[in-house]
């Protein structure tokens, strides 16, 4: 699909690599450029032989080539390199690059045609433009950790899935791609910028709409949904949890039957997902005390054979196990340089792709170099880039 696109990995952490990690999947020739001390998220978290998964995840499908941008030496080697690729993804502060002399002006002269993204924390100007930030922070600065939590509590992030720094990357790759098809229809390249901030509002848009129309914060529920009732978590008899979401009006017949509660569906206090919102404090006791008499698993399989939408809530290895994942193959395992390690697979599936979707491993630091200095020598072509 993108086979022919070369696309430099400037970024550190997680937000650009990822992006980059998607384009690398979707066919695209991805070359890292690793800076000497390596990225943070090497010397990161959780260690595989030596680097940190968080870094082994986010850069599947690269090569790699260690470059000192400060040195003048690397800096050239850098832009011949870019005078071969099509696309630079970088998510530094504002004004990084410009001090490394490698942001949009310089780059460009090397190559007119290149897209450049920028993605910073907060945006290019304003009061924080040039403040620090990451997932935890930029969940409390947008807002979005107010909106989770303990019902009374003051918010709650969520902890570490990296939500809105993943939700950053699917917006690089989107606007790249956008950008490429601009460049085919006139020829031109362009700087595209973003940030991290914007990307994360954009996910918050229905409550924010919310507080539009009533002129009041939302407030955390806990599991559940305020607009949907009941669409929230039940403790079952066995300490465990069960998720029941009833977002079409059918569905609460459904559950109404195999609860064996027909005096509820016939309660005009819960006729409607409306009415059943207006007295949520009414029927949700009714509702925790019927699955409290019965295990989760147990009430699973009962609401799934009537057609309720209901889902527990599992765990790590559950997933990695549950066969319905195994069967279309979301998570996979792939060989790196420092041994086996999974990866959530590409989310697309084309019926007709020109070329397959194919996950590789990483490579260790600098792995690439003498095949990338071969190819900027003139040795090899563009297109003949191996990952």
């Amino acid at each position: 699909m993108l086979n022919g696109v070369r696309v430099i990995d400037a970024g550190g952490w997680g937000v650009g690599p990822i992006a980059c990690c998607l384009l690398g999947a979707l066919g695209a020739d991805v070359i890292r450029f690793e800076p000497p001390k390596l990225d943070g998220l090497y010397h990161a978290g959780t260690m595989q032989g030596g680097a940190g998964t968080a870094y082994i995840t986010a850069h599947f499908n690269e090569r790699n080539i260690v470059l000192d941008l400060k040195k003048e030496e690397d800096r050239e080697i850098a832009l011949k390199i870019v005078a071969t690729a099509d696309v630079i993804i970088e998510n530094h502060p504002p004004g990084t690059m410009t001090k490394l002399k490698f942001d949009y002006e310089n780059v460009s002269k090397a190559n007119p045609n290149i897209i450049y993204c920028a993605s910073s924390s907060y945006g290019a100007t304003g009061p924080l433009a040039n403040s620090p930030s990451n997932d935890p922070l930029m969940q409390l600065a947008s807002g979005f950790a107010s909106l989770n939590g303990p019902p009374g509590s003051q918010g709650e992030m969520f902890r570490y899935v990296a939500s809105v720094d993943f939700t950053t990357s699917l917006n690089i790759v989107q606007a790249v791609l956008l950008a490429l098809m601009t460049r085919q229809a006139t020829g031109r390249g362009q700087k595209v910028e973003m940030s991290q901030l914007e990307a994360t509002l954009a996910l918050e848009t229905t409550r924010i709409s919310e507080y539009f129309a009533t002129g009041k914060s939302p407030v955390p529920m806990g599991t559940a949904n305020p607009n949907i009732v009941p669409s929230q978590s039940f403790r079952t008899y066995d300490n465990k949890y069960i998720n029941v979401s009833i977002y079409r009006e059918e569905y609460w017949s459904m559950l109404c039957k195999a609860l064996a509660l027909a005096d509820l569906e016939k309660d005009p206090r819960f006729a409607t997902n409306a009415d059943r919102v207006k007295h949520r404090e009414e029927l949700i006791p009714i509702l925790e005390e019927k699955f409290a008499v019965e295990p989760a698993r147990w009430w699973i399989i009962l609401l799934r054979r009537n057609g309720v939408p209901v889902g527990p809530i599992n765990t790590v290895d559950e997933i990695y196990n549950d066969p319905h994942i195994r069967e279309n193959k979301m998570i996979v395992k792939c060989n790196t340089m420092w041994g086996p390690a999974l990866f959530s697979n590409f989310p697309l599936k084309f019926s007709d792709p020109p070329q397959p979707i194919k996950i590789t491993g990483p490579v260790k630091p600098d792995k690439n170099r003498k095949e990338i200095l071969a190819e900027i020598s003139g040795k090899a072509g563009k297109s003949k880039g191996k990952r």
